[in-house]
């Protein structure tokens, strides 16, 4: 099972959005076994993916009881609570048991899975390091807006820091420049900005602001399964971003398995 985190310091990036899609096209196109991990008690991802429910609270995978998914769904959703945010109050010893424990959980239901995808919350705290503590990859939806862009490197520096401290097979997959307006002189000018200060973390593809995408979200489909003309720009630019994160999944796997 390879688990993928979307991750960003910065809410409002279209973080949930980009998870909720991803799991999608991996069940719908890549017919991959998927389970989606909701961790913010906002649970935006939990009401997108409503119809794929599992009946596993996201809270249980920080418990020490096993967690019985059910097999033969294509996607699977561990939804979120309004509990999960009693985790950040957890003390330094308590938290550090915690993030083990999610862990351990997610190691043991590896075998069901092909993907796991995990919506932490935009705050620093036990959900994020446990998300990017279990996970073997991690990418960052960005908006090209300068609160967006100061919390790049943050973000960075949060990866860098679990992956030295915790994870050392963690990889970082790239940002994907999301909520792109093309009339837009200010973001082009972002856009242009981070291509120079972070050329080899920037994916070579940006996702335009369309309002196909929430209509999928409201629906509770993939983008590319709606039928007007305007979704079939928005779906070309997803299935391009999606495609471009997963040949970098590719490309590390494969490099991981040359030096085993």
């Amino acid at each position: 099972m390879q688990v993928i985190t979307l991750a960003n310091q910065k809410g409002g990036v279209g973080k949930t959005t980009l998870s909720c899609l991803l799991a999608l096209y991996l069940a719908d196109k890549r017919a991959a076994r998927v389970m989606a991990i909701d961790l913010d008690n906002q649970r935006n991802l939990s009401y997108t993916l409503k119809a794929f429910g599992c009946g596993v609270p996201a809270t249980a995978l920080f418990d020490p009881s096993p967690v019985q998914v059910p097999t033969g769904a294509s996607l699977s959703l561990i939804a979120g609570t309004p509990q999960l945010a009693n985790l950040e109050r957890a003390t330094a010893e308590e938290a550090q048991r915690r993030v083990q424990q999610f862990s351990a959980q997610l190691q043991a239901l590896s075998a069901q899975f092909d993907y796991c995808l995990i919506d932490p919350p935009p705050t620093l705290g036990i959900r994020m390091v446990a998300a990017l503590t279990s996970a073997d990859f991690v990418a960052m939806p960005i908006e090209l807006e300068e609160y967006s862009t100061q919390a790049v490197k943050d973000m960075l520096q949060t990866v860098f820091g679990v992956r030295e401290k915790w994870n050392p097979k963690l990889k970082f997959l790239g940002m994907i420049a999301n909520r792109f307006m093309h009339n837009s002189v200010r973001q082009k000018a972002a856009l242009k900005d981070l291509m120079q200060h972070y050329p080899q973390y920037l994916l070579p593809c940006k996702i335009s602001t369309r309002a196909a995408i929430p209509r999928a979200l409201e629906e509770g489909c993939g983008v590319w399964q709606l039928t007007t003309p305007a979704a079939r720009d928005a779906s070309a630019e997803v299935v391009h971003a999606f495609e471009a994160l997963l040949t970098r999944t590719q490309e590390h796997a494969d490099a991981r398995g040359a030096v085993a």
